[in-house]
């Protein structure tokens, strides 16, 4: 199952750990509401495809069990190993304290995640620090993870106490935080790390961003993108070509045999067909193509170990935008217990096969991202000037207030889900509401997704209908 988390104010990001070789089936429906102009005009599929929607992997290092038998210095000193086990510790940290982030900016500041995250920190520091590489190349590495997790934990706590609550916090861990930071400040002094936190604003941030894009190189898994269906236009336009310049020369020849002459007119004529073959070629073309390549994948994804190239995953994937009668049964019936049924109405279907390779988890676990973009629907909604009066005091004429109304959509997130060894899928679901600047509101809800005995029960009536229509 799929965790959902909130990205800033239009990112939303489904994350889900993969621990065991084999076959995985991801299929993300976007259902877009009634009163929307969306459709493949306003946004291409491409353009979703590159811009509002992103699938990585990335490395989690050894699972629990496995941690303790590779935890001797021979194998962490090891390259690229080193740089794997660090990324990916960093890695998990940066998850959790992005967790406790949402939770103190989602409700009322309390002191148990920051406690939490002050536990986490700690620990993290500790293991660390405990230790000192002695290759100059894990030594720069090293300073990097040490210097980002210093800025990173001071980053966090320092927007703790901006928020609403923090003063009514326990004065012991108000204590303990500016602790923390004081014996921040001076491993700076102590390590000379104070230039790497010089400059403005602006400047330390880009620059903590490369030096995250630095230390995400090692646990972030290469892909080499293929676009499918090259082949097949290529034949497509090739074939037409020929169709037509058979036609032009079959009645040229007609018209030599018959003795008549070339004019004027026949040469206009001629001119004219030409000029709406190409206007209507690359249209014709890409309409025979997608004919011919429906139901394909549209793009092959080659997954790449870091540092090593070596091939761990292959993934493939389809994107289109249908309407609700296209849709597999399961996903009909699920959507009439929670949506308006809408034939016209556009549907955002994304599709990943991904293949793992048996040898690919027995030294990693793998984090599956995918993360959604709205931006580009958020700038779909037009805003409104309309205003709501009320009267807030009958005995006060002048007590009049005006609200202001803004617009919103409400987008309906559905994710099928096939694991590798299951023979049915499993569904989550939630509720979009987006606005003008961004995404307002987003809520888990039922499915009403059939159950695994139901799936299974389908299975075996379909596989004993097969088997009698053989015999």
């Amino acid at each position: 199952m799929f965790s959902l988390k909130r990205k800033g104010d239009y990112r939303l990001q489904l994350v889900r750990t993969l621990k065991q070789p084999g076959q995985y089936r991801v299929e993300l429906y976007l259902f877009t509401p009634h009163e929307g102009r969306f459709s493949p005009w306003t946004l291409a599929e491409q353009q979703f495809f590159f811009n509002s929607i992103e699938h990585r992997f990335a490395l989690l290092g050894l699972p629990e069990k496995d941690r303790l038998g590779k935890a001797d210095s021979s194998f962490a000193l090891l390259s690229p190993h080193y740089e794997i086990m660090y990324g990916s510790w960093l890695f998990q940290y940066r998850a959790s304290m992005s967790r406790l982030r949402q939770q103190a900016r989602a409700a009322d500041l309390t002191n148990e995640p920051i406690k939490r995250a002050l536990r986490l920190t700690k620990n993290f520091a500790q293991r660390l620090r405990k230790s000192t590489p002695q290759q100059s190349s894990q030594q720069r590495y090293y300073r990097l993870v040490d210097v980002y997790f210093s800025w990173y934990a001071e980053q966090f706590f320092l927007e703790c106490m901006t928020l609403e609550g923090y003063d009514e916090l326990e004065q012991e861990l108000k204590d303990t935080i500016q602790e923390f930071l004081q014996q921040e400040y001076q491993l700076r002094r102590e390590m000379k790390y104070q230039r790497d936190f010089r400059g403005t604003p602006t400047r330390l941030w880009n620059r903590m961003s490369l030096y995250l894009r630095l230390l995400d190189f090692p646990v972030v898994l290469r892909s080499r993108l293929t676009e499918l269906g090259s082949g097949t236009r290529k034949l497509v336009k090739a074939a037409s070509t020929m169709l037509i310049m058979s036609l032009f020369t079959y009645f040229l020849f007609n018209l030599r045999a018959g003795n008549q002459q070339l004019s004027l007119a026949l040469l206009l004529s001629i001119a004219l067909i030409y000029a709406l073959r190409d206007v209507l070629r690359d249209d014709m073309i890409n309409s025979v193509t997608k004919w011919l390549r429906k139901g394909s994948p549209r793009w092959k994804l080659r997954l790449l170990m870091p540092y090593t190239n070596t091939l761990l995953a292959q993934q493939r994937i389809w994107l289109d935008y249908s309407k609700l009668p296209d849709l597999p049964k399961e996903v009909i019936d699920s959507s009439e217990k929670w949506t308006l049924s809408n034939d016209e109405r556009q549907i955002i279907c994304y599709r990943s096969v991904l293949n793992l390779d048996k040898d690919t988890l027995e030294k990693d676990q793998i984090q599956e991202r995918i993360s959604l973009n709205c931006e580009d629907l958020c700038e779909m909604i037009q805003a409104t000037r309309n205003k709501l009066f009320a009267w807030e005091d009958p005995d006060n004429p002048s007590a009049v207030q005006a609200h202001q109304i803004d617009k919103q959509h409400d987008y309906n997130l559905l994710l099928v889900c096939t694991e590798q060894g299951h023979n049915y899928s499993t569904a989550q679901r939630w509720r979009l509401r987006l606005g003008v600047n961004g995404i307002v509101q987003c809520e888990g809800k039922k499915t009403y997704w059939p159950s695994r005995e139901k799936q299974q029960d389908k299975q075996s009536g379909q596989g004993f209908s097969r088997f009698l229509r053989r015999r």
